[in-house]
């Protein structure tokens, strides 16, 4: 199954803090301390299970988050078992994706699946429980709406689930509803998803979940639990979490005392760029936002009325920005610094498992958790894998090429191209006839000026046309020998597409419904679900068969 894998280092796209955290770097034993406690003996397990206090809420929230599945066997015993004191969860989560969002989606919740099957067997006296939190507070609709998949011909092909969507609009992900644009883009999935004998069955299922009037979020939950149901995945709507009132104790915390958190991560941030690393994420002064109606904004001090706040287009004081917290504390929801904190005060988490991004910004974040005294999780990273089908296999055997070639960008591959393909005498001549060119009109040129110098400029532009003559003709061949070598050169193209579409490794852009086309749904599922089971602490290149 594993066809390669390689180093983080040796690959594009991943910073210099991701690699160190994965190559231990004993800076990350303080940033995250949980990391080895957690193995230790069951003590640290202990602490967070003694220290959480919203076991009489989380069963009701993660019930509302759910109306739109039905609960198997094991996922109502997964939920019953969350009010036991021995019970913890293993988290990972990430913002409604249209399709069930990108290929890294299905790899973080298998990821986190077989991490609680891990800590299962580990500690017997303790229950682990999946849990995904659908971070639906986000505003970034523009994000949320989009799928992108490939065709027959190994084509980037974008579909958007609503059109007119922009970077400023302020709506939560959680007030979308498709509209009649849904079924546009599903009869463009439809026409793109090459044909298979698996197509039928994942279009239907696509067209029952994806409907005009459905939430964005209610069809992501269902698509997913379509996939994990059997595995006992929970789900946890960010909304749903907010709307119970529950924020409401930290958020009175964060605006008792503006700017302290502000302080803190700027604290950390200058150790964390004294250690050498970029800063992930940006802290305010206010780390919360503040929602009105199906809207969220930012809470920021007011530059023409001094002691007054700004959140969109309203103007408040100080004590009325409390009075919303103490009466109306599901108004309000984290941003991107205090989610962990505020989901790990919700949940009972042992393990959040990341990405890199996350990896990044949670790096800046234990002193925001020992503010709030909410216990910090052990941070795992998710695995990484880009996937090989049998064409593109064929074509790297035949090539004798290996998948890492094509992380880098095709005008890169393309002058490769130009040696492999091209016959290499062409290249000689041209050279040489440059040369001859450039050595004649240096020897009229010295003839030339000998008689009338103000030639000399003259003689120089003649010299530029014949080179660009030259050019032109280069051009004109090459373009011949590429149409000789076209079909090799559209299967580097092909392979450049599949490998790292766009600049970005496979797994950040291509949803997973490529994939199960491809092999079957249960079968890539498994697929993944094997893969998952290696260590986390490579990208694994993967076939297939």
């Amino acid at each position: 199954m594993v066809n390669h894998s390689y180093d983080y280092d040796k690959l594009p796209g991943y910073s210099k803090l991701f690699i160190d955290f994965i190559n231990n770097n004993p800076f990350f034993d303080i940033r995250f301390p949980a990391n080895k406690k957690i193995y230790e003996n069951s003590e640290y397990l202990k602490t967070i299970s003694e220290n959480y206090n919203n076991r009489n809420h989380i069963k009701s929230i993660i019930e509302k988050s759910s109306e739109s599945i039905e609960f198997n066997k094991i996922q109502r015993q997964n939920l019953d078992a969350l009010v036991e004191s021995n019970t913890l969860t293993i988290v990972t989560g990430q913002q409604v994706g249209f399709l069930g969002g990108p290929l890294y989606t299905p790899i973080k919740i298998l990821t986190a699946i077989n991490v609680a099957e891990k800590f299962k067997k580990l500690y017997s006296e303790f229950k682990f429980v999946p849990v995904f939190w659908v971070e639906d507070n986000d505003h970034d609709n523009l994000e949320a709406s989009q799928s992108v998949i490939y065709n027959i011909d190994y084509e980037i092909v974008h579909l958007s689930c609503m059109e007119g969507l922009s970077k400023e609009d302020r709506t939560c992900v959680s007030e979308r509803k498709f509209n009649d644009t849904i079924i546009s883009a599903l009869e463009k999935l439809t026409i793109e998803l090459p044909e298979s004998k698996n197509k039928s069955k994942i279009i239907d299922k696509l067209k029952s979940n994806y409907l005009p009037g459905e939430s964005w979020n209610d069809a992501f939950i269902k698509l997913l639990n379509s996939w994990f149901a059997e595995k006992g995945l929970l789900f946890i709507k960010a909304s749903e979490a907010r709307k119970s009132g529950i924020f409401g104790k930290l958020v009175g915390r964060e605006l008792e005392h503006i700017g302290n958190t502000h302080n803190i991560i700027q604290e950390v941030n200058n150790k964390i760029e004294k250690a050498g690393y970029h800063i992930q994420a940006k802290a305010f002064e206010i780390n919360v936002f503040l929602h009105n109606e199906k809207n969220r904004y930012k809470i920021n001090k007011s530059i023409d009325q001094p002691g007054k706040y700004e959140s969109g287009s309203l103007i408040f004081s100080y004590d009325e920005l409390k009075f919303i917290v103490e009466k109306e504390p599901h108004k309000f929801s984290p941003a991107v610094l205090l989610r962990p904190v505020f989901q790990d005060f919700i949940l009972p988490t042992a393990v959040y498992i990341g990405g890199p991004s996350e990896i990044g910004y949670s790096t800046q974040i234990k002193e925001l958790y020992e503010y709030f005294d909410v216990q910090m999780p052990a941070l795992f990273p998710r695995h990484s894998g880009s996937f090989i089908d049998t064409y593109i296999q064929k074509f790297l055997g035949k090539q004798k090429l290996e998948p890492i070639y094509f992380t880098k960008k095709f005008k890169d591959i393309e002058k490769d191209l130009e040696h492999i393909l091209f016959d290499s005498e062409v290249e000689k001549v041209f050279e040489k006839a440059r040369k001859q060119i450039k050595d004649n009109y240096d020897e009229i040129m010295n003839v030339t000026s000998k008689i009338d110098a103000t030639l000399i400029r003259t003689g120089a532009t003649a010299c530029h046309k014949s080179l660009e003559n030259l050019d032109w003709l280069e051009k004109k061949i090459n373009s011949a020998q590429r149409k000789v070598n076209q079909m090799v050169y559209q299967n580097y193209r092909k392979a450049s597409n599949f490998f790292f579409p766009k600049g970005t490794m496979q797994e950040r852009m291509f949803s997973a419904l490529n994939f199960m086309n491809n092999i079957g749904e249960n079968e890539f599922l498994n697929f993944i679900d094997n893969f998952t089971k290696e260590e986390a602490d490579k990208h694994y290149y993967l076939k297939m068969e």
